[in-house]
This record gives C-alpha cells, structure tokens and sequence, in this order.
C-alpha cells in the first residue's frame, strides 16, 4: 500500500500530524486500497510517512471510533468488513440523515449553492478516472447539505459515506455508473433545491439512495 503517494496527493499538510495520518488511511480505506480485514502495521505507516508511532497510534483511534478500523489486544489495527446486513443498515441510516439534512438545509440554500452544486455535476459528467469522479459526486451532495448549519449531522453523514464508500468501487463500470450517478437523476435533484421544492427534491434523494442500497448490496465483497 502506497500511503506515500496519497499523502503527496493531500499536500500541503497543514493539520496535526495525527489528523493528517488519520486522513491518509481513511482515504485509503474510502478508494477501497485497504480491503476489509486487512491488518495495519505501524512501523510502515511510521516509515511511509515519517512519523513517530504516537500519531500512527491515535490516528486508528480515530478511524476505529468511525467504525473503519477494529483495535484487537493481540493483532493490533484491521480495517473492518461489513456484512451484508450492516451495510444495508448502514445505508438505511445514511438515507434518513441525508434525507433529514436536505429538508433543515432547504430553507438557506442560495443560488451560490445552486451554481456550485451545477458546476460540480459539470466537473463529474466530464471526469474520467473513477476516484475522482466519487469525490466530486460527494462535494455536489454536501454542497446541498450544508446549509442545515448542523456540523454534528454533516458528520454523522460523512461517517456513513466513509464506511459505504469503499464498496462503491467494485461497481464503477460504465454498466453501472447510470444507477449509482445519474446525470439526468442529479440534474433534476439540482432544478428541484432550485426550484424550492422541498418534497420533490428529497424524493429523488431517497429514489437515489435507495437505488445505491439495492446495487451495493449485490457486491461479492459482501458476506
């Protein structure tokens, strides 16, 4: 696993180093580099980003606490796997609180919102590589979120992501990129937040999410 490489890729550093280790690993777990059961080694993460320990040490505190990674006594740091059952549950939770935040956020999205959230649609329609495209998607949903001013609830949801993400790679080929990032779909989200139409937008949310539920859980990654 080439942390080296993400961590180039997320310069300049500017956070804690445990923050900014917590990162590199989380989106590596996220892009589905580090597979579930995987076990962590600190002395390559330690060398890989010249780091003490210390830092390698908090950052799995932190991404255990997010339900990435699973401490044991004996084995040390593994990245979790999710059964077919939790991730179902966990995109049942992902689509209430994406749902919820859409609904508290609907009142203060602006036309800066709008445009922002159009010209990322824009960006995904014309990206190739797949990793990127992921991101891009995710900046477009949160673009539309965050005006609920609720940072616990914008948490809760990236949490959610990070623990589904990772099984959205596998089913990135054209024959699927329709159902898990419809332009059309999108477009139609966007043109109805712009239109101010609160139970318009949050059905196709839920249509969305729930198509994405109904794929993912298809994956052989799953037991």
């Amino acid at each position: 696993m080439d942390f080296k490489k993400i961590a180039e890729e997320m310069q300049p550093r500017s956070m804690a180093a445990r923050d900014w280790v917590f990162q590199v690993i989380r989106t590596a777990i996220i892009r589905g580099e580090l597979p579930g059961d995987m076990p962590l080694r600190q002395d390559e993460i330690s060398a890989a980003l010249s780091v003490s320990h210390i830092p390698v040490r908090e950052a799995f505190r932190q991404l255990e606490a997010q339900g990435l990674v699973r401490i044991y006594p004996n084995r040390g740091a593994v990245v979790t796997k999710l059964s077919r059952k939790e991730l179902g549950n966990v995109m049942d939770t992902r689509i209430l609180l994406e749902v919820g935040a859409l609904r508290m956020a609907f009142p203060n999205i602006t036309e800066v919102e709008i445009a922002k959230a159009r010209e990322l649609l824009d960006e995904f329609a014309r990206e190739t590589n797949h990793v990127t495209g992921a991101e891009l998607n995710l900046k477009m949903h949160f673009t539309l979120y965050n005006p609920c001013d609720n940072p616990v609830l914008l948490s809760l949801i990236d949490q959610m992501h990070a623990n589904v993400d990772r099984y959205i790679t596998p089913f990135y080929g054209e024959e699927n990129k329709v159902d898990l990032y419809s332009l059309d779909e999108h477009t139609q989200f966007i043109n109805a937040c712009e239109s101010k139409d609160v139970e318009l937008a949050t059905a196709i949310l839920r249509t969305h999410l729930q198509r994405t539920k109904n794929l993912l859980l298809k994956s052989p990654m799953l037991s």
